[in-house]
């Protein structure tokens, strides 16, 4: 009898440990493409290299086909007045969002920014209701569009979204009128770990351009200084440092056909991505740099967040 009730015991304590026990899983989207821009498929675990401020990381490997986590996807849209022949466009695509780009298990919701932000729909994987959303979005007078408060508003409500996390900014290259600075908006995707993708309208989107090669390497605060000077000496632009810093995708467009396209492309790249993932190391605190790499193929070019943040450990009770 008491053998039993030791027994119990130790099942209880270690049921006890399991539950206060949080292990945190970094996820890194990868896009691999040719020299033609073509996603590469067919790679496996082997074939990457993942450090995490220089240490390799154990990962595992899944892909859209191997039933990764399902998307959630924050779409938010500018509706300032400059917008007004952009928004013609835009309420063609809402049909496009569940199939092409979250899948039947992921959800969408959508909001908008001018000088207000305002979530239009909560997420849903429910097609007709993101499409009717949408469709019924007008612009007004206002001028302001605060792209960047916009980013940092997604990131909060995202916290405790499970699975893959996406934002799609769909509005000009520019921020009008935000409270947030750039700094602020890369610290609140890359805490939350978004992945932001964006098709642009602006005139100058095809202008203001960077390479991820220009950029260097992530390293503590100066990581997101690094953005912020690009953007101001005009090597970049808002768009371009959110999209290159989470590993994201930008693609300008022009007419009707052209913000199809876009939701086509990102449904594509989004679905071709390799998700690598691996446990945070313990004890492990703030900004991570994080180097991706294919040490046996030269002629690929690789896509992915440069970095991740990493929260302190929450003790025992």
């Amino acid at each position: 009898m008491k053998a039993r009730l030791w027994f119990v015991a130790v099942c209880v304590f270690a049921q006890d440990r399991s539950f206060r026990t949080e292990i945190r899983v970094v996820q890194v989207p990868v896009s691999v493409t040719d020299e033609k821009g073509a996603n590469v498929d067919g790679l496996k675990a082997p074939d990457f290299s993942v450090l995490d401020d220089g240490e390799e990381r154990r990962f595992s490997l899944d892909t859209f086909g191997t039933g990764v986590a399902p998307i959630s996807l924050a779409i938010a849209i500018q509706t300032s007045g400059i917008s007004k022949p952009a928004i013609t466009k835009i309420r063609r695509i809402g049909g496009m969002i569940q199939p092409l780009v979250i899948g039947r298990r992921g959800e969408a919701a959508v909001l908008t920014f001018d000088d207000e932000i305002a979530w239009r729909l909560d997420f849903t994987s429910d097609s007709d209701a993101i499409q009717k959303t949408i469709r019924k979005i007008d612009t007004g007078d206002l001028k302001q569009a605060r792209m960047l408060d916009a980013v940092v508003d997604v990131a909060d409500a995202m916290k405790e979204r499970k699975g893959r996390r996406v934002l799609l900014l769909i509005s000009e290259t520019k921020d009008r009128g935000s409270h947030a600075k750039l700094e602020d908006a890369i610290q609140a995707v890359e805490r939350t770990g978004i992945e932001v993708f964006a098709a642009t309208y602006s005139a100058q989107a095809t202008s203001w351009t960077a390479s991820p090669d220009d950029l260097p390497p992530p390293t503590g605060a100066n990581y997101f200084a690094i953005f912020t000077e690009m953007a101001r000496v005009g090597k970049t632009n808002h768009m371009i440092a959110l999209t290159q810093a989470t590993g994201g995708s930008h693609y300008p467009f022009f007419r009707e056909r052209g913000i199809e396209k876009a939701i086509e492309t990102l449904g594509v790249d989004v679905h071709a991505q390799y998700i690598l993932s691996f446990p945070q190391p313990p004890g492990a605190e703030g900004m991570h740099r994080i180097d991706v790499s294919l040490p046996n193929r030269s002629d690929v070019r690789i896509r992915s967040r440069r970095a991740y943040w990493a929260e302190p450990e929450i003790p025992a009770k």
